[in-house]
């Protein structure tokens, strides 16, 4: 592979030219301890139900500088979905990476390197890593690298649906990502019931309507699976069991359990008695 220029700062190179990483173990990311630059930034609770990118970068690094635009469009291509994007810098300043952010303008969390590139076996700049919203590592290496987008989509697909794309959530903005559906959920529906059901809450009116928008489309996921059960009821099974390993814990979703185990018996009783003939030949 050819490099055409690299910086050495401490311990980690600045290259051109790199392409994806592969045998980096995947293991759970924190950035509980990390300086932040910018404001509202995502916890270690969010990236456990979110598809993450996180991108090591540096003001000294050209490559790094170059991808910038790049990560900052994807990152307002994928707005309001399940997707979280961070980038971590390697400088050791944190003012001259508090100046350089100043001058542009980021649609994604920009922090300061915690050690979790050491973790992550970075050795050079740039580096993104691809994790799926299970916390599972599926790529790594130059986010100029095609794989980058087509892992990231993958990704997306395979996440919980986005279900208040284009919704303004006013205050509750910070609750979109806990809304995508995963096991904090339930927790962030709750807050927004809180709302709504206190009269002297001036957000009273606009939590009932993002709750509204939530509970239109779970309904609409609910009655899709009482529709395939006729046509396709291995199908249906699934489309139940999604819904509630995302949605459930709250009043809606309530019945989908009976519905699941109550579907998972016509299945069993459905299917053909093996011999024991069979099951010795087997």
């Amino acid at each position: 592979m050819k490099l055409v220029k690299f910086i050495l700062v401490g311990s980690i190179f600045c290259l051109y030219g790199i392409g994806s990483a592969a045998g980096v173990p995947s293991k759970a990311v924190d950035i509980s301890d990390v300086k932040w630059v910018t404001q509202n930034p995502p916890s270690s609770e969010d990236l456990a139900t979110s598809v993450h990118v996180i991108e090591f970068w540096a003001t000294w690094c050209g490559p790094c500088v170059k991808q910038l635009p790049h990560i900052n469009s994807l990152a307002k291509e994928y707005e309001g979905r399940n997707v979280i994007f961070i980038g971590l810098s390697v400088d050791r300043s944190f003012n001259d990476v508090c100046k350089f952010v100043k001058k542009k303008n980021f649609n994604y969390n920009i922090g300061m390197d915690n050690g979790l590139s050491d973790s992550l076996n970075v050795d050079a700049v740039p580096r993104a890593f691809v994790f799926s919203h299970e916390g599972k590592l599926l790529w790594s290496g130059n986010p100029d690298n095609a794989q980058f987008e087509d892992t990231l989509k993958s990704a997306v697909k395979a996440a919980p649906e986005a279900m208040l794309v284009g919704v303004d959530l006013g205050k509750f903005s910070l609750l979109r990502i806990k809304l995508c559906g995963g096991k904090n959920f339930t927790k962030a529906y709750s807050e927004l019931e809180a709302h709504s059901k206190n009269d002297g809450d001036s957000e009273r009116n606009f939590a009932s309507s993002i709750l509204e928008v939530i509970n239109n489309k779970l309904r609409e996921k609910i009655a899709a699976a009482q529709r395939k059960q006729n046509e396709d009821p291995k199908a249906a099974l699934q489309m139940y069991k999604e819904i509630i390993d995302n949605y459930g814990g709250i009043k809606l979703t309530a019945e989908v359990e009976s519905m699941y185990y109550q579907l998972q018996k016509e299945i069993a009783a459905r299917m053909p008695e093996i011999s024991p003939a069979e099951v010795k030949a087997g």
